[in-house]
């Protein structure tokens, strides 16, 4: 027993995580992933809420890239209407390549405890406007641009946070897309950025071996997760669960900012 748990401390050593956090990530793995299926949106933004509190921003990011390429690629397939979506969408996919790389930069050099704060900021922002936005709808004329300046900004705070939801989420509620639409659109655009993301960690040496196969670990839980709240998701009204979702999401990044701030002075 003595030598069993020496092999899996030696081995999460190895891996650059305890075995403590190795079970944190794996559980936010399964819950981000069940609230995916759910909504169709929020797996990066719920990790990260999470695993900043317990691994750190810089150390976090390089985990969810994967599962949530994975979690994509699933309602990717599941939505339907891909080619509807990439004609009129494409110029979001286009832009947000740039965002990205640029955020990436900053993530590279840029201090994590601003960073932090920043991306406590992007989760209050996103339950402030998914709380309390009604009726919000953007002029036909105003699409085109939309489209591009929404794919770079959320690009860009992708690059540096992590967070994927803002400010693309608003721009396509404002649209009013029919939910498979919706879900196609959003979904295809986090795979677009989620790869950018997985290829500028690695040139950056962020997304290491350890990370990697965590990450691959994990994909089980995001299956799962991702089935089950997309099973769920289907025969009731997600209403409830979605308001606590949002208000646990709402304290975790003002818990960021706070912490973040408190530290600093100290």
């Amino acid at each position: 027993m003595m030598e069993m748990e020496a092999d899996m401390a030696m081995a999460a050593e190895y891996l650059g995580y305890t075995a403590f956090e190795i079970a944190i990530i794996m559980f936010t793995f399964f819950f981000a992933a069940f609230v995916k299926g759910l909504a169709g949106l929020g797996f990066t933004t719920i990790c990260l809420a999470i695993l900043a509190y317990t691994v750190g921003l810089k150390k976090g990011i390089p985990l969810i890239v994967v599962p949530g390429l994975i979690s994509d690629l699933i309602l990717v397939y599941e939505a339907g209407y891909f080619r509807e979506s990439f004609n009129r969408f494409w110029r979001i996919y286009l832009f947000s390549i740039p965002g990205v790389m640029i955020g990436l930069w900053f993530l590279s050099w840029a201090s994590t405890h601003w960073l932090t704060i920043l991306l406590g900021f992007v989760i209050m922002a996103f339950v402030g406007y998914a709380l309390f936005s009604k009726n919000l709808r953007l002029r036909t004329h105003w699409e085109k641009a939309g489209s591009s300046l929404s794919g770079f900004s959320t690009g860009l705070l992708t690059g540096m946070t992590g967070s994927q939801l803002m400010p693309i989420t608003p721009f396509l509620v404002s649209l009013d897309l029919p939910r498979s639409h919706f879900i196609q659109t959003i979904n295809s655009f986090f795979t677009v950025v989620t790869a950018m993301m997985i290829l500028g960690l690695t040139y950056l040496g962020l997304l290491h071996l350890g990370a990697f196969a965590i990450s691959i670990t994990g994909l089980v839980f995001v299956y799962i997760g991702t089935k089950s709240g997309n099973y769920i998701g289907r025969r009731f009204s997600p209403a409830v669960f979605r308001y606590c979702v949002l208000v646990m999401m709402f304290f975790s990044g003002l818990g960021l900012i706070i912490k973040e701030l408190w530290l600093n002075v100290m």
